[in-house]
């Protein structure tokens, strides 16, 4: 779009509203009230719908892909991704199609959707020609709402800073940084027109085969709650009446436990295991102000949640009390009738997800179906007008709260300069993130003169480092690698790898390259550089993966890379590795595990990770990222295979059964995790004292704990309390410890602090019942215990 466009904006707008004053007059002459930005905003959402058509109601509730703006053919019926380019016919036919025939009112940006100027000007200029279209040549002129994934910060822009993904955030259980990043991720949105954005997942991590598991923040539902609502309240900027960008709740609910660790197929789940394990996560997200959710794209039980009613208006309407816009995912409601087979066509999937309680369908490209299969329905009393009204109201009022008839356009001069910024709290957020798991005799923190040699796939590659959702869905462009719909290869974030920030904090580093796959001959390389080495570090892990393609049945490190650590170790000299990957993985033998002098995952770090690394492995900041997920001890490990451990598979989960002392066996999984859950070292010492808990509460109150944090070391660290309650006798099988709390806490050498945590009896319910789990949720009157470390305090529920 020219730049000309975005001078004349305020002109075109002006012009905009005075033809909507007469265009619009009707009912009622004079301004329409819905353009009054002093009118409340429910009166402006009432005057706007009285004046709708049936076709624009339904055309507000669908969400269709416009993509690059540029191509050189005519767009098929419901297809106009790359169509057309600035004052280009082929772009209007696109625009006009899908914006003013079809009332189209949500546009998606999704994983390669990017403008051909993939920069935030690039960005933002897409942005404002397709919604000064919108308003300027729509009957009533209402604005679009502009769909993008921005899971850790906005990632499509190539020059955009990054934040660790969604698990590497979970490692800091800080809140406060949750929150900051959450609103960093939002000044890049409202700089380059991204008004709605499609985070964070509320999932659980689960399942370490399926390849989103690096976009959840925890295996724990209270941790997974506390940092999605703060991120929530950064990316929003305001609460739910107030967002200046919608974040979304998802994906609603259950979508991390598959059967089998894919994407997108059934899961089988107990409602009691669904409410009592998985919806916190997502209620977090809720209380916390969120303006959408999206839904699972799964089926639970055998039926699709795009489909359930139970679901999606019992469980997230009256339970969790969700007031906001429901969207399916990407496809789903199509995915009734061409995946699942419970519709016969399309207007039936539609009806099934409307009644449901779908509020926008994410379709993404059949706009003339959407369109004509809902009026349909209406027309032939499958949908009733009052739930379209239902919706469009709902839809209109997020609008209106957005500021997007009042202010909907952007400044792409400022653009570049918003997509580009936080570096330092990107920064900060790798250095609290990385979690030190092994450290053998103090092989860190290293000297900064200390000879190094530095090799393995991840040490230099922006796209093993980034992992998916940066640049494209797939991730950066990563030649040979096993997923499709990468960022081309002139498109390489200008991030910091592990390489660059060890150089850049050491001169005496020997780089030793290898390819993605390790050959025999880097192997030998690299040994033979170790040999006059102080010590040597080894970048090892996976490569960029997004949904469907990141599924592994054997999260492991390939063998080429356990060969190459086992190589190096053989030399004697200190081996430090570096895992950069979405989840835990199997090391292969235990020998790789023993024979290092150093463990650190690093999970996905974002564009500044490399830094974050070396200051970490050279003491200038002390590592204090604590595990958010359990780690397993194997990568092999099946259902019943209680003598080896292994990942956190279905057959594992939940892990809360007590084993026999002394042994992997006895009454419940015998789950043997190589490292647990808050497990992280650091390069000084902690200790805990005098717990204390309030002794006796309703159902209805709050739990006060109070205990002392000490730094028993000789250097300045910060640590993380995890804060859990025991309950001794309880009249469902209850999991030993349940995470109730936490603090993150940061000390001087010496210092002490007193610490207090308080939360609420209602985490502790459970769905009360027989096996159906069909009663209700309550909290059990009894007797309790806090446990903090070795510490306990009792308290009683009455």
């Amino acid at each position: 779009m020219s730049r000309m466009l975005t001078a004349a904006g305020g002109l075109i707008a002006a012009l905009a509203v005075a033809t909507l004053c007469v265009t619009a007059a009707a009912p009622g002459a004079g301004r329409p009230r819905y353009l009054d930005r002093h009118a409340s905003i429910e009166s402006r959402v009432n005057d706007l719908l009285k004046r709708m058509t049936l076709e624009e109601k339904v055309g507000q509730m669908d969400q269709i892909v416009i993509g690059k703006l540029r191509d050189t053919t005519s767009p098929a019926n419901g297809d106009c991704n790359n169509a057309g380019g600035n004052n280009d016919p082929l772009q209007t036919t696109c625009l006009q199609r899908t914006l003013i025939d079809y009332k189209t009112g949500s546009i998606l940006s999704g994983g390669t959707d990017n403008p051909v100027d993939n920069t935030g000007r690039g960005w933002a200029e897409q942005y404002n020609t397709i919604q000064h279209y919108a308003i300027e040549h729509s009957r009533l002129h209402i604005p679009v709402i502009y769909g993008v994934d921005a899971v850790h910060g906005f990632g499509h822009p190539f020059r955009a800073t990054l934040f660790p993904q969604s698990i590497g955030m979970g490692a800091t259980w800080d809140t406060d940084l949750a929150r900051a990043a959450g609103a960093a991720t939002r000044q890049q949105l409202l700089a380059t027109g991204g008004n709605w954005n499609f985070a964070p997942v509320q999932d659980l991590a689960r399942d370490n085969r399926w390849g989103r598991y690096y976009e959840t923040w925890a295996e724990a539902p209270q941790l997974a709650a506390a940092l999605g609502a703060a991120n929530i309240r950064g990316i929003q900027g305001g609460g739910f009446k107030s967002p200046q960008v919608a974040a979304t709740v998802k994906h609603f609910a259950g979508y991390s436990q598959s059967i089998n660790g894919h994407d997108r197929v059934e899961a089988q789940l107990p409602i009691r295991y669904l409410q009592d394990i998985f919806l916190p996560a997502y209620e977090g997200g809720i209380d916390a102000g969120a303006a959408t959710v999206m839904v699972n794209s799964g089926s639970i039980n055998n039926v699709p949640a795009t489909a359930s009613h139970f679901l999606l208006t019992e469980e997230l309407r009256h339970r969790l009390g969700f007031k906001g816009v429901v969207i399916s995912d990407y496809g789903d409601v199509p995915a009734l009738q061409n995946t699942y087979h419970v519709a016969a066509d399309f207007p039936t999937a539609i009806a099934k997800a409307v009644n449901a309680g779908i509020d926008v369908s994410m379709t993404p490209f059949d706009y003339v179906g959407w369109n004509n299969g809902l009026i349909q329905d209406v027309q032939n009393g499958l949908v009733s007008t009052r739930r379209i009204d239902a919706s469009v109201r709902r839809i209109l009022r997020l609008k209106f709260q957005l500021g997007l008839f009042d202010h909907p356009y952007v400044d792409p001069a400022a653009a570049d300069a918003a997509v580009e910024a936080n570096k330092a709290l990107a920064r900060r957020a790798a250095e609290e993130s990385i979690t030190l798991l092994r450290n053998q005799g103090s092989t860190l923190p290293l000297s900064a003169s200390a000879h190094l040699v530095v090799t393995g796939p991840s040490m230099n590659r922006v796209n093993n480092q980034l992992g998916g959702w940066s640049v494209s869905w797939q991730g950066v462009f990563d030649e040979g690698n096993h997923v499709c719909c990468m960022g081309p290869p002139d498109q390489i974030p200008p991030a910091t790898t592990v390489l660059d920030g060890l150089q850049a904090a050491d001169p005496n580093v020997t780089p030793v390259p290898t390819d993605q796959t390790v050959s025999d001959a880097q192997i030998q390389a690299a040994v033979a550089a170790a040999q006059t080495a102080d010590a040597a570090v080894v970048v090892v892990g996976e490569r960029a993966y997004a949904e469907g393609l990141g599924d592994r049945p054997d999260p492991v490190l390939p063998a080429d890379q356990q060969r190459l650590i086992a190589a190096l170790e053989g030399t004697g000299k200190p081996v430090i590795v570096v895992v950069v990957a979405g989840r835990p993985l199997g090391f292969g033998p235990d020998s790789i595990v023993s024979g290092a002098g150093a463990i650190l995952m690093a999970y996905l770090p974002g564009t500044e990770g490399g830094a974050a690394v070396a200051d970490v492995l050279f003491g200038s900041v002390n590592p204090s990222g604590h595990l958010p997920v359990t780690w397993p001890s194997a990568s092999d490990h099946m259902a019943g295979d209680f003598d080896s451990g292994g990942p956190s598979t279905p057959g594992d989960e939940p892990k809360f059964f007590d084993q026999l002392p002394g042994t992997n066996s006895g009454p419940g999984s015998g789950y043997n995790p190589r490292w647990p859950f808050g497990f992280g070292l650091s390069y000084t010492s902690f200790a805990t004292s005098g717990l204390t808990a309030t002794s006796s509460v309703s159902r209805h109150g709050t739990v006060h704990v109070t205990f002392t944090v000490s730094n028993t070391g000789s250097r300045a660290g910060a640590t993380v309390v995890p804060v859990y309650v025991h309950q001794p006798v309880s009249t469902l099988v209850a999991p030993p410890q349940r995470l109730v709390g936490f603090k993150r806490v940061e000390l001087a050498a010496g210092a002490s602090r007193t610490v207090h945590v308080s939360f609420p009896v209602s985490e502790l319910a459970v769905t009360v019942g027989d096996i159906d789990g069909s009663g209700r949720r309550a909290v059990e009157r009894g007797d309790y215990q806090v446990q903090v470390g070795s510490m306990s305090a009792d308290f009683t529920v009455g």
